[in-house]
């Protein structure tokens, strides 16, 4: 065992924060909730995003067999069970998702995100609309 006496030396610069006269790190600012960059903002989930639902279709107008003119459709048994793949041909673009979108499950499996499929997606989904230049998808999963 050593018993030579504690040394205290002061830390190298690179462990050293450089501070500002709040004691912040330099480049950083206090929030009511939390330390930032300076150059972020703090602001709620429904300033920055909104959600829209999905697409009923009866099961006797999906379609078994693709075609140009047709999308995937979405579904959780889809998703799950590895559900046959069915096709619609009737839809708007605000029930459109792709790749790039998240998706949240609002009933069955409540509150599940999904992401990375292409297609249109079932009233069981919200779609999160968020700005990509704003916002990195990453955060919202």
């Amino acid at each position: 065992m050593n018993k030579d006496p504690l040394a205290i030396e002061e830390a190298s610069s690179s462990y050293q924060l450089t501070a500002d006269n709040s004691g912040l790190r330099k480049g950083y600012k206090q929030t009511e909730e939390v330390v930032i960059p300076e150059d972020w903002d703090v602001r709620s989930v429904g300033e920055i995003c909104k959600v829209n639902q999905g697409l009923q279709i009866a099961i006797t107008s999906r379609l078994k067999n693709p075609s140009p003119n047709l999308k995937k459709y979405i579904t959780i048994q889809y998703l799950n069970e590895g559900k046959e793949a069915e096709y619609i041909e009737n839809y708007s673009s605000s029930v459109c998702c792709t790749q790039d979108d998240v998706l949240m499950t609002r009933r069955g499996n409540t509150g599940i995100v999904i992401t990375n499929v292409e297609g249109v997606f079932h009233n069981n989904f919200f779609k999160i609309n968020f700005d990509k230049k704003l916002i990195i998808k990453k955060y919202l999963l």
